[in-house]
């Protein structure tokens, strides 16, 4: 159980609780798969955004019920810097079904393919589904979520993680 600082609501009480603090991060786990379409891709080629990692499945209530929220949050977030991926503990064979499902709900980020309890574990967020890691700008593990999660509390770790990144790089010149 989270407790609650004075002043503080139950997501931003979260958000402080899941989000590792720079001085202690490490470097992300390794975790390449084949996406839909069977193109292999790596979490290291995304380094310099922050990546919101979903682990799912179809077969998943929980993983149903907080997918909708991914899929807002992906919305308000892809053009600022932050990629959504979906790793599904799903089969190749089962790409009809994980599309189906991604379709019905309006999913539009990336989903892997082949997700397994090794990665959960890579990511110290298993063995259950659903999870979610978020990886800062600089390739390091920054949040851990075990379980169900929703649209505030990913808006806060994200935003949060956001503030970081304008505090430690340079400002752009001329954008």
């Amino acid at each position: 159980m989270v407790g609650l600082a004075a002043g503080q609501s139950w997501p931003a009480a979260a958000a402080d609780e899941l989000l590792i603090p720079k001085d202690k991060r490490t470097a992300a786990p390794k975790l390449a798969l084949k996406d839909l379409e069977g193109q292999k891709h790596a979490l290291t080629d995304l380094k310099g955004k922050i990546v919101v990692v979903n682990f799912w499945a179809t077969w998943c209530v929980p993983c149903k019920v907080e997918m909708p929220d991914f899929a807002k949050v992906h919305q308000e977030y892809k053009d600022r810097g932050v990629e959504f991926i979906g790793a599904a503990q799903e089969r190749n064979s089962d790409r009809d079904k994980v599309v189906a499902f991604m379709q019905k709900l309006d999913v539009k980020f990336p989903i892997w393919m082949e997700s397994n309890v090794y990665h959960l574990g890579s990511f110290k967020v298993g063995p259950g589904l659903p999870a979610t890691a978020i990886v800062d700008q600089s390739g390091r593990l920054a949040v851990r979520i075990k379980g169900e999660t929703n649209a505030a509390t990913l808006r806060l770790l994200i935003d949060s993680l956001l503030a970081e990144a304008k505090t430690t790089t340079p400002a752009a010149g001329g954008r």
